[in-house]
């Protein structure tokens, strides 16, 4: 008999080393410091946040028995977890979870930081290059295609050489501004303004840089009304004098430029978001199974030229140790057609799933056209946004 249980307390210590931390075995869990990504792509450093569930860790590195603390270390932060009294029995026995305090325990907890500090700025550092190279292309590219832009940043005037040395006609100072499009009817924070075509009267043609869906960048070309600020802010006006000639072209229409080529731009970038998903592609999506009954909804884009008229969405749905838990399809009525997106609810269903469910997982999508012929979308042509 002492055998049996003492197996059995290995089993639960071992099902403990790479246990998930909630409120059903913890009084407490707080991230001593948690990295995430922000809407750029940067990982920002949060301290001293307290979480529901502690999931995907990577180490338990200490256990103070004392406080009841377990110290683990997870893909993006460094967690506190304060166990309840019959977990903490389960963990204290751990032989290979290392029982520290004071000096010792402080010391470890800063190692895991400096690992944590080292691999996310190593990655802000790459995103950051990913940036700078994707921008630089971009311009260039828009440079290639537009032989009366190189027009505009030739004409360059031998006056005031100081200021010219270390500037060019198309890099504008618009300070910290934001100015309204008069084509996408969008503010534009300066900050995003890449290259400047040109200024005719009290207006200004600029490009951004954009981040479509799928991840696809493209050039958009902006048409906005000077501010106020801009007329009385000297950087803007200085700048403006000096390069006024490559600026400004009363011979070139600005407008019209900007709607044609911005237009080019943007079915350049809808032909390659068709290529990458030519049947459409999942904008986004979740479930839930509160009270165990699977609840899902869905936004969907259509780019295809056919128009959709029935949507049958397959799900499989699992546990953490990728036991199927139930399996079915939800289906939503059309009509959706090309380039259109729409979404279909389900708050209510006839599914019903375990209770250590975690994870749902589209297998497919099977579409069916007016005409109705049908398309399964799977593998490599199920894509989300």
């Amino acid at each position: 008999m002492r055998r049996i249980f003492f197996i059995l307390c290995l089993i639960i210590i071992c099902i403990a080393a790479k246990a998930q931390y909630s409120s059903e075995n913890s009084f407490i869990r707080k991230e001593i410091v948690s990295y995430t990504k922000d809407k750029k792509g940067f990982y920002v450093k949060e301290t001293n946040r307290m979480v529901d569930i502690v999931t995907d860790i990577t180490e338990n590195y200490a256990y103070d028995k004392k406080a009841q603390n377990l110290y683990v270390l997870t893909d993006n932060s460094n967690v506190v977890v304060t166990l309840t009294k019959d977990y903490a029995k389960i963990i204290k026995r751990n032989k290979d979870i290392p029982h520290l305090s004071g000096e010792a325990l402080d010391n470890e907890i800063e190692k895991r930081n400096k690992l944590l500090y080292d691999k996310f700025t190593a990655l802000n550092h790459e995103r950051e290059q990913q940036i700078t190279d994707s921008i630089n292309k971009a311009i260039q590219d828009s440079i290639d295609e537009v032989n009366r832009l190189n027009a505009i940043m030739a004409a360059q005037k031998k006056a005031r050489e100081d200021y010219i040395s270390n500037h060019k006609s198309h890099e504008v100072p618009l300070g910290q501004n934001s100015i309204r499009c008069d084509i996408c009817d969008n503010d534009i924070n300066t900050d995003d303004v890449v290259y400047t075509i040109g200024i005719k009267n009290d207006t200004i043609y600029y490009a951004t840089i954009n981040t479509g869906d799928l991840d696809l960048s493209y050039v958009e070309l902006h048409e906005s009304k000077i501010p106020e600020a801009l007329y009385s802010d000297h950087n803007f006006m200085y700048h403006y004098e000096v390069y006024k000639d490559s600026l400004t072209n009363d011979s070139f229409d600005y407008k019209k430029f900007v709607y044609i080529e911005g237009y080019k731009y943007y079915e350049d970038y809808l032909a390659r978001l068709k290529k990458a998903a030519p049947y459409g592609y999942i904008n986004e999506w979740s479930w839930n199974d509160e009270y165990s009954m699977v609840t899902f909804n869905i936004r969907y884009t259509n780019t295809n030229a056919k128009t959709i008229k029935y949507i049958t969405v397959y799900f499989r749905i699992t546990n953490d140790v990728n036991d199927v838990r139930c399996t079915g399809y939800f289906k939503g009525t059309g009509p959706l057609k090309e380039g259109e997106t729409a979404s279909w609810n389900w708050d209510s269903s006839s599914y019903f799933t375990a209770g250590d469910s975690s994870n749902m997982n589209i297998t497919k999508i099977v579409l069916t056209y007016m005409n109705g012929t049908k398309q399964v979308v799977s593998g490599k042509y199920l894509r989300f946004n």
